[in-house]
């Protein structure tokens, strides 16, 4: 899966987007795999610092009735999200990951992928990915969602649910706040879902097995995998290879049922 650089969809969106960008809205590329000895300046710099208030680009061209001026940082908007359990209400019988999209976005409506997702899940069939600069892919069958910016900066959300022994279901949430000026944001949050009572909980013991993998002292930076197929999660850690690029080093979370475990040391 590709997480840092260009993707492969960048050379065929690359004329729709840049006549787009030349009406202002702002650079263009995709977020795509960084390999080893890749310049730094070509991919994101995770941390778990909170980053400087950075505008987004697109709330400078957008007008929808909303305030769309967002200085708050990734970090600072999410920062209750352990306290703040989602209310879910599936269209359906089960919920599936449209609806948890749908519920988790509204939450955190004010981060620019989330506000293009839920334009999207409002009206599939008419959703514009080369107006809204945003490639929205949804896969209902996979339990996996995400909503990407097409441009050099890396800024997503992606999310997938894993169905528990216990009849529950595990959700997971990976997103990316890039800024041309600061270090990107990175954030990831585990929710458990229960169908009797249509209500996700913070899963704080699942976001402490991920984060003895994913915070490493001994990396730079950090991307989860959430898998569109399969059920397990690769962890891409990167570290300065000393020669003006990096050097990635994969982990897997094997999927126990319930939770996560390392695979190898």
């Amino acid at each position: 899966m590709k997480i840092f650089g260009k993707s492969d969809k960048w050379m065929v969106m690359m004329t729709i987007a840049g006549m787009m960008l030349l009406t202002g809205c702002g650079k263009s590329a995709h977020e795509g795999e960084g390999t080893s000895g890749e310049s730094k300046d070509a991919k994101a710099v995770l941390t778990q610092q909170v980053a400087s208030p950075v505008k987004s680009e697109s709330a400078e061209n957008e007008s929808d009735g909303e305030d769309d001026t967002v200085y708050e940082g990734l970090l600072a908007t999410t920062s209750d999200w352990k306290k703040t359990p989602i209310t879910v209400s599936p269209k359906g019988s089960k919920a599936n990951i449209e609806d948890f999209a749908q519920a988790f976005c509204s939450q955190y409506s004010r981060f620019e992928p989330n506000k293009k997702m839920l334009k999207y899940l409002a009206d599939p069939k008419s959703y514009n990915k080369e107006k809204e600069i945003y490639d929205v892919k949804s896969s209902v069958p996979n339990g996996y969602i995400c909503s990407v910016l097409w441009t050099e900066i890396d800024r997503y959300t992606k999310m997938c649910y894993w169905n528990r022994k216990n009849g529950h279901q595990l959700v997971g949430i990976f997103m990316v706040n890039g800024s041309e000026n600061t270090n990107a944001e990175a954030v990831f949050m585990f929710y458990d879902y229960d169908q009797k009572t249509n209500i996700m909980t913070p899963d704080m013991n699942v976001c402490k097995v991920v984060e003895k993998v994913a915070i490493d002292k001994n990396f730079e930076e950090y991307a989860l995998v959430l898998p569109e197929q399969g059920k397990d999660i690769v962890v891409n850690l990167y570290s300065d290879n000393g020669d003006d690029g990096y050097n990635m080093t994969e982990k897997t979370l094997k999927w126990t049922g319930d939770s996560f475990a390392p695979v190898g040391k």
